[in-house]
């Protein structure tokens, strides 16, 4: 069963990387999984209209969750993008940044996959009404 729909992963943590990766792959989404996010930039500046969905960490080296998805929507406006946090996130809403990146979902660590699957899904169903 092939969604069509592919999703790029990012988080400098490799183990989770991977489980995702795994997780998505068994829904049916074609995915890509980095743990370096600005390779995950440079990657998805050449392929960034193949790509529906990028998850992302909050926290990693070389740049945060926040700045990579800015840059990626001045890329590609209309990709959907959910951040991942372990850390508190009342405090993040109200920042600049945050608001500038428009996220579609912020999402608290640890992420139970049925969660993450009801989260998707919903996006998508938005998506075509």
């Amino acid at each position: 069963m092939s969604s069509g729909r592919s999703i790029i992963v990012i988080d400098d943590e490799m183990e989770l990387a991977s489980l995702f990766k795994s997780f998505l792959e068994k829904e049916g989404y074609g995915v890509v999984s980095f743990v370096d996010p600005l390779i995950a930039l440079d990657f998805f500046k050449e392929t960034s209209n193949k790509h529906s969905l990028v998850i992302t960490d909050l926290r990693m080296p070389g740049i945060c969750g926040i700045d990579l998805a800015i840059k990626m929507r001045e890329i590609n406006e209309n990709i959907h993008i959910f951040l991942m946090t372990a850390f508190e996130t009342k405090d993040l809403r109200d920042q600049e940044n945050f608001k500038q990146a428009k996220f579609d979902r912020l999402i608290q660590k640890p992420v139970r996959f049925a969660d993450l699957r009801s989260m998707i899904n919903e996006l998508w169903a938005n998506e075509v009404k």
